[in-house]
């Protein structure tokens, strides 16, 4: 408790007075008229008056100073040292060269600047097409759907013929099947007949076939019956049918472009030929005034620049080029080392400025401004000079100097931002006008060919064809209509199909005879050979028709039907796909579709920000003012991207570090208010705020302290290194204006304090209410008034007592 880093500093400084008595006879002991000391006093007591003062209670922390803000300078990207500009122990201002990679790493470095500038447009690009689709892709999208629902039409088409064949198909493969059914049997009897010898029941059938085909014979020469009318109707209807279908083939063929379509067509391309020109037209005015901007905006720059330059040669006579001086005037103020409170201090006006000699003083050529220039403004400009002020807080008849910079370095700045901006602007608007002219190139060609496709004539050959099919569809129509009449009306002549019937009929009795007339005389060994052949052609004729037959009637059978569903299908699902895809595109974008984009140009910022950070770390540049405390890399040595290239110490923020008594810890606070001394400079008191407390406790030898931080704001004019003892008081509380009492006249009890008062020239025993005290000094806030004499008991003499408050000294 007795060393210097647990030593507890209370103190109390009197308000004007701290403590000291303005009038002679301030600290007194009561006489008697004969100048004899009162016999009401015993003689360790003393009077000692009531006074108003300051009470301070204070915690005194030893330590040393030390730079807590450091920073590990790396390049940020894999490459060979070009150079390092610095050494340990420079010291260095904001934006000094530290080192710099080769030139192969910084090619490296600004293609991928490049790359990441590309994806982030084509990111944005694929964003604006979601957000608002140019008018080509919607049309492609359009063109897809046509397509998709023409291959559907298609399938769907090709799947019917499958499952769905017409009537009149249907008859003629059943009739192929009869008439091969009949051929194959006629052949089998006949071979049967010429192997062997007819039995009597083989010659008694062959006489019902001659009896059965006289009376069919018999029956087709009479009236037709309802099997055969049916049949007529069938192929009425299918004849129908295809007349229809070859009529509706031949329009579709035939059907040439209106006087309207082509007059359409020719409109369509006319318009996007003029709107071709116009898209043309406007990228070019746009690269005009795009480029105007551009020239307006640079020469604003060039004046913003100037008007920026002449402020510092205005001022301060630094006559410089303005791209050398940083826009940020209050950067450019740390790199010239310029505090304008300085150089233009009020009190300094028309003194001198510390210059003593009559004339104009000369120019220092160690310093960038101009010190006659700064002499002249201070005492030959006439109205009211401030040489800082917050913005626009000028004087009303005078002039603030930082006003002035600050105007021209916002005006610089401003000029800055206006010419990026305007680039930036001329960018987008060329790119949307090249990509109008692009939509409009693509719009004339699908014109073009629309047209072209109209002015095609039809194939003379395909259209000879097509009527001749009607031609014989009509026929057909025709002849199945006259036998169908012929059926229904028995007394007109014979149809032909009934003719040809009957002609069968007839033929199928003559072979009926001519089979029993073979039965009777047995055949030759070459007429069997025959009949085998005629047999065997007749099965294969049989199997080809029932095979066709088979193929119409199988429907979800026919061999080629599940290729066709899938077909149907697959084009049900392209055609929803295409007819989505448009809808998405022409309707309002999905919002998982949306965030997902926008995520993506998110992270192409950031790629293109990383990799700009990276060329520009390239170059590395000192942060702050400070000095190199370590430096690791070499010239021409590989580095990797997170190898420390050096480690610079901020010196505009400095620390003391310390320890505070387990007694005292909980007392100081975050903020609180501390006076820092050095040894190095004992005559300046540094104004700070305790910035840490630790939370661990510190043991050495049964004592127990914690880590306290104060962090105080150094002047730019001192130089304090590292390691430096300094002294640290922190307030842990004040009062201001406040009644006060030696500690050691209080009596009576912790719940009832009293002092003993002197009132004429009697002691009486006054309750009080006290308040905070430093162990020397009490505040009470009830019980006694300023001047009030109180009895203290202590052998301390009164210039002693006097002096309990860190050394105070009574004035006469």
């Amino acid at each position: 408790m007795n060393t210097l880093s647990r030593l507890r500093r209370r103190h109390f400084v009197a308000l004007g007075i701290v403590l000291v008595i303005a009038t002679v006879g301030a600290f007194v002991v009561l006489r008697g008229p004969s100048g004899s000391e009162s016999t009401l006093l015993e003689e360790d007591q003393q009077l000692i008056p009531v006074r108003r003062g300051d009470l301070v209670d204070a915690i005194t922390v030893t330590g040393s100073v030390s730079f807590p803000e450091r920073e590990n300078v790396t390049f940020g990207s894999d490459g060979v040292v070009e150079e390092v500009l610095v050494k340990e122990g420079q010291r260095v201002s904001a934006g000094d060269l530290i080192a710099t990679l080769d030139a192969e790493t910084v090619a490296r470095l600004e293609r991928e600047v490049t790359d990441a500038r590309a994806g982030m447009r084509d990111a944005q690009a694929e964003l604006d097409d979601l957000v608002d689709p140019p008018d080509l892709m919607v049309m492609e999208a359009k063109q897809r759907v046509a397509i998709a629902q023409g291959a559907l039409a298609d399938a769907v088409e090709a799947l019917d013929r499958i499952t769905s064949p017409t009537a009149l198909q249907i008859a003629q493969a059943g009739a192929r099947v009869s008439t091969a059914v009949l051929e194959l049997d006629r052949a089998e009897e006949a071979l049967a007949e010429g192997v062997a010898p007819a039995t009597a029941f083989e010659l008694a059938e062959a006489r019902m076939r001659v009896s059965d085909a006289e009376i069919a014979l018999r029956e087709l020469e009479n009236t037709p019956d309802r099997l055969e009318l049916s049949r007529a109707e069938s192929r009425v209807a299918g004849a129908e049918v295809a007349l229809q279908a070859a009529i509706e083939a031949r329009d579709e063929y035939m059907d040439s472009p209106s006087q309207d379509d082509l007059h359409d067509a020719n409109d369509a391309v006319a318009r996007a030929e003029t709107e071709l020109a116009n898209s043309r037209s406007a990228l070019e005015v746009a690269k005009r005034e795009w480029a105007a901007r551009a020239d307006e905006a640079r020469d604003t720059l060039d004046s913003a620049s100037e008007t920026y330059a002449e402020t510092f040669l205005k001022w301060l006579g630094i006559d410089t080029e303005p791209t050398s001086i940083d826009p940020d005037y209050e950067t450019a103020f740390e790199e010239f080392d310029i505090d304008l409170d300085v150089l233009f201090s009020v009190p300094e006006r028309f003194s001198g400025l510390g210059y003593n000699a009559p004339n104009l003083p000369l120019n220092d050529p160690s310093t960038p401004w101009d010190e006659t220039q700064v002499y002249v403004w201070l005492h030959f400009f006439g109205s009211e000079l401030v040489a800082t002020c917050d913005r626009g807080d000028r004087p009303a008849f005078g002039i603030c100097v930082e006003e002035e910079f600050r105007i021209a370095s916002d005006a610089y700045r401003n000029a800055i931002d206006r010419v990026a901006e305007v680039e930036s602007q001329a960018d987008n608007a060329s790119a949307a006008a090249r990509n109008r002219v692009a939509s409009a190139e693509t719009g004339l060609r699908t014109a073009s060919d629309r047209r072209s496709n109209l002015d095609d004539l039809p194939d003379p050959l395909v259209t000879a064809q097509l009527k001749a099919a009607v031609r014989e569809a009509d026929e057909t129509l025709a002849n199945a209509r006259r036998d169908l009449a012929d059926l229904a009306h028995p007394s007109d002549i014979l149809t032909r199909d009934r003719r040809v019937r009957i002609e069968v009929a007839r033929a199928t009795l003559d072979d009926a005879r001519e089979s029993l007339s073979e039965l009777i005389t047995p055949s030759e060994s070459s007429e069997i050979a025959d009949l085998e052949v005629r047999g065997t052609l007749a099965r294969a004729s049989l199997e080809e028709a029932w095979a066709e037959l088979d193929e119409l009637t199988s429907g979800a059978e026919h061999p080629e039907y599940e290729a066709a569903q899938l077909a149907v299908d697959v084009a049900r699902e392209t055609l929803a796909n295409e007819s989505k895809k448009l809808a998405d595109l022409i309707g309002e974008p999905d919002p998982i579709d949306l965030a997902l984009l926008q995520s993506k140009l998110d992270a192409a910022r950031t790629v293109l920000s990383e990799s700009e950070q990276r060329l520009d770390d390239a170059t590395l540049e000192a942060p702050w003012h400070g000095f190199v405390s370590r430096v690791e890399a070499r010239a021409g040595r590989e580095i990797k991207a997170t190898d420390i290239v050096a480690v610079l110490v901020d010196t505009s923020i400095v620390e003391v570090d310390g320890t505070v008594d387990e007694v005292d810890v909980l007392r100081v606070l975050l903020d609180a208010i501390a006076e820092v001394r050095m040894d190095a400079l004992p005559d300046r008191a540094i104004e700070g705020k305790v910035s840490f407390i630790g939370a661990e406790a510190n043991s050495e030898q049964g004592v127990v302290s914690y880590p306290v931080r104060v962090r105080i704001d150094l002047p730019p004019e001192l130089k304090a290194p590292e390691g430096l003892s300094a002294v640290a008081s922190i307030t842990i509380s004040e009062h201001r204006d406040v009644l006060l009492l030696p500690a050691n006249a209080i009596r009576g009890s912790f719940t009832q304090p009293t002092v003993n008062l002197m009132v004429d020239d009697e002691v009486v025993e006054t309750s009080v209410t006290l308040g905070d005290s430093d162990d020397f000094w009490t505040a009470v806030t009830e019980g006694v008034g300023e001047g009030d004499m109180v009895v203290v008991e202590s052998d301390i003499s009164i210039p002693e007592l006097a002096g309990l408050n860190g050394g105070a000294e009574s004035q006469p």
